[in-house]
């Protein structure tokens, strides 16, 4: 499955790139497909955000993102690191009351808020205080109306940064910096560039799965590690997840379990939200999520058999994970390394090292029915090679049942 988005830079009066506003697409055109204003943020979050890592799109720098009023106040933005994103307030997006408190709270949560395509209702000057960045755009109003608005808001546009949108000329360009204008964007400096990446698409099923056992009264963890065990696309996309919500901690996500204890039914509820508007239903699961599966299972095995060398746990998700890489066609650098998850497994997929890592090559040595290699790999771990192959034979079995269930 591949994602598509538009990435247009947005640059300072240095004309050195400052962001990039992110714009959904559904392929190559260059060009907002017709869809709600709402499916397309949702598709764009979970597409960008939670199947990959953001920084492959746009390395260091923050991420413009547009949503719609529905969007804000439904809390939907919390499955974003505040200090990765912009949130942009479509100029549509009635100014009320509702909205003034959502903006106040997202305020008080650090993140930076900016009025889209800015129309300067006087309705808007009482979210002003709240405000980070004010989008003019350059054909929607004439040059004398932008200027009185920022004479007559002078004081209240004191600690905001003004950002001129669709500057097409140099001679714009210079006009905008005269009148104050920190930030620019617009053909002058470059179109939209759309880029196409490989993404991982979770199970309708499985996800219709979680969000039952998500708004029961009691919740049974057991049963929902046993979900996201099924799917590895959902297991990758909730750690993303929890990156984000937990944004500027360290401290690693030991389990699945743990995850979801971490997050609590609300933040569960979102991010299910996210993954169940743009999953795509496959009756089949692909061969790699069959061998990620089995995968997960025998390094797990092998954990329990090793007693106490690494933890079950962390074998299965390193299992779980370790064909990241052929799915994604990314290195696990780039995958892995920002993910809340312990060293061991980022030391075993990235480096190849460590106990995690004889366990990964032990499976991919029967995966290619290398048996010189898997007799040397089982003496080592002090386990009997016909028990080997019986523990393989088990997790595939295992995996065969998880997906038919």
């Amino acid at each position: 499955m591949y994602s598509f988005v538009a990435r247009q830079p947005i640059l300072d009066a240095k004309m050195r790139t400052y962001a990039y506003e992110l714009l959904f697409r559904q392929g190559l055109s260059n060009a907002f497909p017709n869809i709600s204003s709402e499916k397309a943020t949702i598709t764009l979050l979970e597409e960008q955000f939670l199947s990959q890592p953001i920084e492959s799109l746009v390395g260091d720098k923050i991420s413009f993102v547009n949503f719609p009023y529905s969007l804000i106040i439904e809390g939907i933005i919390d499955s974003l690191p505040p200090k990765k994103v912009v949130i942009e307030i479509l100029e549509d997006a009635s100014p009320n009351d509702t909205l003034l408190n959502s903006v106040i709270s997202l305020k008080q949560r650090h993140y930076t808020i900016a009025l889209d395509d800015f129309t300067m209702d006087p309705a808007w000057d009482r979210f002003l205080p709240f405000i980070d960045i004010i989008k003019f755009d350059w054909r929607l109003s004439t040059r004398d109306e932008i200027q009185k608005y920022i004479d007559d808001h002078r004081p209240a546009l004191e600690n905001i940064k003004l950002l001129a949108e669709k500057i097409e000329t140099r001679e714009e360009f210079e006009i905008a910096k005269n009148m104050g204008f920190k930030l620019f964007q617009g053909y002058f400096f470059s179109k939209p560039e759309v880029v196409k990446s490989k993404t991982l698409s979770a199970n309708q099923v499985v996800v219709t799965q979680l969000f039952t056992e998500t708004i029961k009264e009691n919740v049974d963890y057991d049963k929902i590690e046993k979900i996201l065990s099924q799917d590895q696309s959902l297991a990758y996309k909730l750690l993303s997840y929890v990156n984000n919500v937990r944004y500027g901690t360290s401290d690693p996500i030991t389990s699945f379990r743990h995850a979801v204890v971490f997050l609590g039914k609300d933040n569960m509820r979102r991010f299910i939200s996210l993954v169940y508007a743009t999953c795509i239903n496959e009756n089949k699961a692909s061969e790699l999520s069959k061998m990620s599966l089995v995968r997960a299972r025998f390094c797990e095995l092998i954990a329990v058999k090793r007693q106490n060398k690494v933890d079950p746990q962390d074998a299965f998700m390193c299992g779980l994970f370790s064909l990241l890489d052929a799915m994604m066609d990314r290195p696990f650098s780039e995958i892995i390394s920002s993910m809340p998850i312990r060293e061991s497994i980022k030391q075993a997929l990235i480096d190849k090292k460590g106990e995690l890592a004889f366990y990964i090559g032990l499976v991919l040595d029967y995966e290619t029915l290398n048996w010189p290699r898997v007799k040397i790999r089982v003496q080592k771990l002090g386990i009997d090679e016909q028990e080997a192959i019986d523990t393989f034979l088990e997790a595939t079995k295992w995996a065969n049942k998880i997906l038919s269930e």
